[in-house]
């Protein structure tokens, strides 16, 4: 028998080829199975290779797609604060976030010399050589210096800031009209000083030396001593109530007035709503002085200058500070008052004070110690203004209100200058008589009233 593979002479039996091809045949096998398992390893490697790189180019890819969906979100929030800010600077423009009363029942009652809006305080100070007096404003800050925006020769009361206008009234420096009325007129501007108008012209009572602009209108009392109101622009007076009285003091809320009593030998203290209902007094038969209010809760001295409170309707008082307080004026949570550092001992210096409005302090808080005595204190952003002078000088100084000890002088007349250039104009024109020193204007003396108010509203 032979090998079918080769030829060679096998012995006979179940064997096709002989044991040399048998050998080489599985060699032969064994290596095409290796190559085969070697092709596979190499395509599962493609394969594998393949796969990262889809996964790579698809994170790549996802990150791309993140990246530009971060890019556009951040555009879009970008967009959308840029639309808010200008938005905020238009509606700061027309007024919308303007003061929601022109100025406090404190500040008007000390003759409204002061009001704010947030940025810029707006006061009343005379020019360089104090010989008129005008509307100047200076930033909330302090870090600029004051700028002119009106002077008249013209007494000036009750500086209301309402929606980028000023309010304020004229007093024309003692002249009378046809009808011996004192000239008296409501006058408007811009906040920068611009297009000056009056908007009435002696159609309120000689004594109205009050107003308060909130709600687009303009609250005053008219000549027949009831309180009226008008819209901005000075048309459409209505009559608010029938009073028969002056008023000391207005909120969104609330009118505060005073009514005489039935002897007519003093007066009793009213609240009514802000349409002019519901007027009641607020303790009975009582006549409260320095009133003012805050959070339904109503502040005020009595004859002896103690500081009270009474909640609305309640008809009960609570004695918040036994003092003696003068020219009493509420602000944020606070009361701040002029008042002699030790009088019983007779130390006379007079000092500005201020008091938790809650009654949880039993002892005052010394703001500022004076050179001489103020005749009003008005609380304006974050100061309090007064008027002051010593030997050298008289001037209007802000102190903050926040006890911080931060002071700025926003008006300053040297006596002694202001002596030399009067001596010196009387010279040049000739003027042989000895010139008259007259003092400029300065702060009424420390008495133990308040300083005079011009009606019975206080």
């Amino acid at each position: 028998m032979n090998c079918t593979n080769c030829g060679k002479e096998i012995p006979e039996g179940e064997e096709k080829i002989c044991e040399e091809c048998k050998k080489n045949l599985l060699e032969e096998l064994s290596n095409e199975k290796e190559k085969t398992e070697e092709l596979s390893q190499e395509k599962k490697k493609e394969g594998d290779s393949k796969k990262e790189k889809k996964e790579d180019e698809f994170k790549v890819t996802n990150d791309k797609e993140k990246n530009s969906k971060l890019k556009f979100v951040i555009a879009g929030a970008i967009i959308v604060i840029i639309i808010a800010v200008a938005s905020l600077i238009i509606l700061q423009a027309l007024g919308v976030f303007s003061n929601k009363i022109g100025n406090t029942i404190g500040n008007i009652r000390n003759y409204g010399y002061g009001a704010d809006d947030g940025k810029y305080i707006y006061y009343l100070s005379p020019n360089e050589d104090s010989s008129k007096v005008g509307i100047y404003k200076v930033k909330n800050n302090g870090k600029e210096e004051p700028q002119e925006l009106f002077m008249e020769d013209i007494d000036i009361l009750s500086i209301n800031y309402y929606k980028n206008h000023i309010y304020f009234i004229g007093v024309g420096a003692g002249e009378y009209n046809e009808s011996d009325e004192v000239d008296n007129k409501i006058y408007r501007m811009k906040k920068d000083g611009s297009d000056l108008e009056v908007i009435n012209d002696n159609n309120f009572n000689n004594d109205c030396y009050e107003i308060y602009v909130l709600n687009n209108s303009i609250y005053y009392i008219g000549a027949d001593e009831n309180i009226y109101k008008m819209n901005l622009d000075g048309t459409n007076a209505q009559k608010v109530a029938d009073n028969g009285t002056g008023y000391i003091g207005i909120t969104n809320k609330y009118i505060l007035y005073n009514v005489a009593n039935e002897s007519g030998d003093n007066y009793i203290t009213y609240i009514m709503n802000l349409d002019g209902t519901n007027g009641r007094p607020i303790l009975e038969n009582k006549r409260l002085y320095s009133v003012d209010i805050e959070n339904d809760y109503i502040y005020y001295t009595n004859t002896d200058k103690q500081i009270y409170r009474t909640k609305v309707d309640s008809g009960e008082e609570e004695l918040i500070l036994d003092t003696t307080a003068y020219n009493l004026n509420l602000k944020d949570g606070y009361l701040y008052y002029l008042n002699y550092l030790d009088a019983e001992n007779e130390d006379y210096t007079v000092c500005l004070y201020r008091v938790k409005a809650d009654g949880t302090e039993k002892e005052p808080q010394k703001v500022k110690q004076l050179s001489t005595y103020s005749s009003y204190i008005n609380v304006v952003g974050d100061w309090v203004m007064y008027l002051d002078h010593d030997d050298e000088s008289g001037f209007i100084n802000l102190v903050n209100k926040n006890m911080t000890g931060t002071e700025k002088k926003i008006y300053n007349l040297e006596y002694a200058q202001y002596y030399d250039e009067t001596i010196d104009e009387s010279s040049v024109s000739g003027n042989t008589e000895t010139p008259v020193e007259t003092t400029p204007e300065t702060p009424a003396e420390a008495t133990n009233t308040e300083a005079p108010v011009t009606n019975t509203a206080g």
